[in-house]
C-alpha cells in the first residue's frame, strides 16, 4: 500500500463517520420569519404562529411652555416630555374584524399609565376610550376647549354603519366623575344608572359634520340628594378648502350644556359645578360655547391655525356667573418625514359678572411643541 492510497482510505473513512455521526443530530425546526400583514395597511406585521395583525405606532413630544396665568410661586414656564405607545391587534373572524388598541402614556414625572384600552367586533366596541359624543375640530394644541370634550370613560356600545357615509353610535358609559375629574374630597352621590352617549356623524368628500350627545346623572356634592338628569349636546363639522389649498380646511361646532359640566372642554371644578344648591333643592347649571377654526396649508410641510371661541357660564346661585372667550393661533412645520415643529399662543378673558369668590382675568400662554411619530 503506497501513500497515496493510505491517505484516500482514511479521507474515505473520516467523511464516512461525519455522515454517520450527522445523522444522529437532531434536525432543526425551520425559522417561522415574522411576516408582513398587509390586510390593514402599513405596520401591520403577522404574530408568529398566530392569525392576528400587530402595528406598534407611538410618539415622542417635548415641549415648552410659558403661562401668564400662573404666579410666581408656581412654574410660569415649564418644559414637559410625554412618550405614547399604541399597541394596535387585528384578525378576522366569523362575526368580522376582531380588534383592539392599548395605549400607554408616559410623562418625566414617572407617572405612566394605560391610557385607552378597548376592543371592537364588527360595530361593536367595548373598553376605556373617548366618548362618542364629541365633535371634531381643528388645530393640534388649541381649539377643543368649545366642544363636547374628550372625554376618555370606561364604556361601550355599538357603531352602525348606515352607508354614504354616515354612522350612527349608540352607547353606555360610566359617569364622568368615577374617575376624580372634579374634587375627590366632595361627597358625591354614588352612580345608579349608566350615562347614554350617542352621535350621528357624515363622512364625504367634502368634510364630515357629527351631531352629538350624553344624558347623565348631575353628581352633587351630598349624597343625601337625589340625583337629577344632565345632559350635554354638541354639533360641528370640517369642511375641506382644497380650493384655497390641498389640506386646508374649516371647522365649526358648539355645545349647550345642562348638568353634565365635566363633560365639556371647559371644565374648570375651581368655579364650575354641576348644579347649585337653592334652598332645599339642587338646580342644575348650565354652560353654551361655540368656536371656529382655520386651517390654511402652505405646503404639505407647513400649515397655520387660527382659532376663537367663546362660552357662557350661568350658575343659578348668580355668583359665579362668567362668560369667556379666547383666540389662538398655531403655526406647524414638517422639518423631515414624521416629526413636526409647532409654535402657538392663546390669549383668554374670563368677566364675572358679579363680584365673585374668584376675579376676573385675562391671560395668555405661549407653547412650542417638537414630536416625533412612528
Amino acid at each position: 500500500m503506497n501513500i497515496k492510497s493510505l491517505i484516500l482510505g482514511s479521507a474515505a473513512a473520516l467523511v464516512a463517520g461525519g455522515a454517520a455521526q450527522a445523522a444522529d443530530l437532531p434536525v432543526a425546526e425551520p425559522v417561522d420569519y415574522v411576516k408582513v400583514c398587509d390586510a390593514y395597511g402599513a405596520g401591520y406585521f403577522f404574530l408568529p404562529g398566530t392569525d392576528t395583525c400587530l402595528k406598534i405606532s407611538g410618539y415622542v413630544r417635548t415641549e415648552a411652555r410659558f403661562n401668564d396665568a400662573d404666579s410666581r410661586a408656581d412654574e410660569k414656564f415649564d418644559i414637559w416630555a410625554r412618550g405614547q405607545v399604541n399597541f394596535d391587534a387585528k384578525e378576522e373572524t366569523e362575526l368580522g374584524t376582531l380588534s383592539s388598541r392599548v395605549r400607554i402614556e408616559g410623562e418625566d414625572d414617572g407617572d405612566i399609565s394605560i391610557a385607552k384600552a378597548w376592543l371592537t367586533l364588527g360595530g361593536f366596541y367595548a373598553g376605556f376610550l373617548s366618548s362618542a359624543g364629541i365633535v371634531d375640530y381643528v388645530g393640534d394644541m388649541y381649539g377643543g376647549d368649545y366642544d363636547l370634550g374628550d372625554t376618555t370613560v370606561p364604556q361601550m356600545g355599538y357603531n352602525m354603519a348606515l352607508g354614504n357615509g354616515v354612522t350612527a353610535t349608540l352607547g353606555i358609559a360610566n359617569n364622568k366623575h368615577l374617575i376624580g375629574d372634579l374634587t375627590p374630597a366632595l361627597d358625591y352621590a354614588g352612580q345608579s344608572l349608566p350615562t347614554l352617549v350617542a352621535r350621528l356623524k357624515v363622512d364625504q368628500a367634502w368634510g364630515s359634520v357629527s351631531l352629538g350627545g350624553i344624558v347623565s346623572q348631575a353628581r352633587y356634592a351630598d349624597a343625601r340628594y337625589d340625583n337629577d338628569v344632565a345632559y350635554s349636546v354638541a354639533a360641528g363639522g370640517i369642511f375641506n378648502l382644497d380650493m384655497l389649498s390641498e389640506g386646508s380646511e374649516f371647522g365649526l361646532n358648539g355645545f349647550y350644556t345642562k348638568g353634565a359640566m365635566a363633560w365639556n372642554g371647559i371644565n374648570d371644578s375651581s368655579v364650575m359645578s354641576d348644579a347649585t344648591l337653592k334652598g332645599s333643592e339642587y338646580e342644575l347649571n348650565e354652560l353654551y360655547g361655540v368656536s371656529a377654526s382655520l386651517k390654511y396649508a402652505f405646503a404639505d410641510n407647513l400649515w397655520t391655525v387660527i382659532s376663537g371661541g367663546y362660552a357662557e357660564y350661568d350658575d343659578q346661585g348668580a355668583s359665579e356667573d362668567f362668560d369667556q372667550w379666547s383666540a389662538s393661533a398655531e403655526l406647524g412645520y414638517k422639518p423631515v418625514k414624521n416629526l413636526k415643529v409647532i409654535a402657538g399662543i392663546q390669549y383668554t378673558d374670563r368677566d364675572f359678572e358679579r363680584a365673585a369668590s374668584t376675579a376676573d382675568y385675562d391671560t395668555w400662554e405661549g407653547k412650542l411643541r417638537l414630536q416625533r411619530d412612528f
